[in-house]
């Protein structure tokens, strides 16, 4: 009897032990033990904020000149002189080549010779008409005779009109064996020589004016209700850096092309210093409409499960899920507008971890490197 009770005397006392360590053990011990924490650093947060947001539409295309012109010669004949070449710039005018003009010289001095020949051969048919038509008034001649008095110089009038045009046309086609510019511009292509003959319209120049180049870019036809004339397109080139170019809508295409669901748009795009020649490619934006939004997120930030779109918002240091309504997305600056749901200065998980849990709290760590 004595062991027995020394032994529960004993099994008595561990318990009582037990118990006095448990109740003085802090009651904050074991939730801390159970906390999620969410490791972070600094670059993983961002702060929702006020600012302007752009609506932007991808558009490329390869430029070309809005006006160019074809010169061709008008008269057939040798080049004598070539005075522009590739890559000079001319003017509206300006003497381009020289075809021998000497069959022209002689052709004009040939029509000159027979329109003062049909000048006096009709001067004499109506002089001889006026006399004719005193005679029958007198008497003196019959009708039939004034007649025919009167249909000769009617003929010789009207082939002294005939060697006129004549003339006329010698004296253009001497004119044009002088080759003119059409426009102001550059000459993009050359295709004659001193001393090569030329027929009529044979290409002698192609001159182009690169103060306005446009090119066609394909919009989406669900998109295309949103272009409108006058909007501003803006693009960099390779080869020129971080210079910019901007440009505008000029011209909407009337229908989709070859029923690909895509409307053709014509962006011109002003070229002051000829700086852009035809041939390049540009890509760019479109804006498509623009604004001051009162909260603007990282496009990162969003996040969407089952059609609601929401945030992971940072609340007294804890992780909070904030559901939330969008406006416009900007591709080019990688921003969202918020229209409902967040506040300007909220932070918001801008770093895609997956799920995280509701109410997890987080730790940024720290710039300095771990020694």
């Amino acid at each position: 009897m004595t062991k027995l009770k020394s032994l529960w005397i004993v099994i008595l006392l561990a318990t009582l032990a037990g118990g006095c360590q448990r109740r003085d053990a802090p009651p904050d011990a074991a939730v801390a033990a159970q906390e999620i924490f969410i490791d972070l650093a600094e670059s993983d947060l961002a702060a929702a904020r006020a600012g302007e947001i752009a609506r932007t539409l991808s558009a490329n295309g390869t430029l070309r000149a809005m006006q160019q012109s074809s010169v061709r010669a008008k008269v057939a004949g040798e080049i004598t002189a070539v005075n522009a070449r590739e890559g000079e710039r001319v003017r509206a005018g300006q003497v381009l080549a020289q075809i021998d003009r000497s069959d022209f010289l002689s052709r004009l001095a040939e029509r000159q010779s027979g329109l003062e020949a049909a000048r006096a051969q009709a001067a004499f048919a109506e002089s001889t008409r006026r006399k004719n038509e005193e005679l029958l008034q007198k008497k003196f001649i019959s009708q039939q005779a004034y007649d025919s008095a009167k249909s000769n110089a009617e003929s010789n009038a009207a082939l002294a009109q005939a060697q006129d045009a004549q003339l006329a046309l010698a004296r253009k086609a001497l004119e044009d064996t002088v080759v003119r510019a059409p426009i102001d511009g550059w000459i993009a292509e050359r295709a004659v020589q001193v001393g090569d003959k030329t027929a009529i319209d044979g290409k002698l120049f192609t001159v182009v004016d690169l103060s306005r180049l446009e090119f066609e870019a394909l919009v989406p036809a669900h998109e295309i209700a949103q272009v409108a004339l006058g909007q501003s397109f803006v693009t960099t080139l390779p080869g020129y850096g971080e210079k910019r170019f901007v440009g505008r809508v000029a011209r909407i295409g009337p229908s989709s092309q070859g029923g690909n669901r895509y409307v053709p748009i014509y962006i011109e795009i002003d070229n002051p210093g000829a700086t852009l020649k035809t041939g390049l490619f540009a890509e760019g934006r479109l804006t498509l409409d623009r604004r001051e939004a009162a909260v603007l997120i990282p496009s990162a930030a969003l996040r969407s499960e089952s059609g609601v779109n929401f945030v992971y918002a940072i609340a007294a240091g804890r992780v909070k899920r904030q559901a939330v309504e969008i406006g416009l997305t900007s591709e080019s600056t990688g921003t969202i507008e918020i229209t409902k749901g967040l506040a300007a200065g909220t932070q918001v998980l801008a770093a895609n971890l997956g799920p995280l849990k509701e109410g997890a709290r987080i730790r940024i760590a720290s710039k300095k490197a771990a020694p």
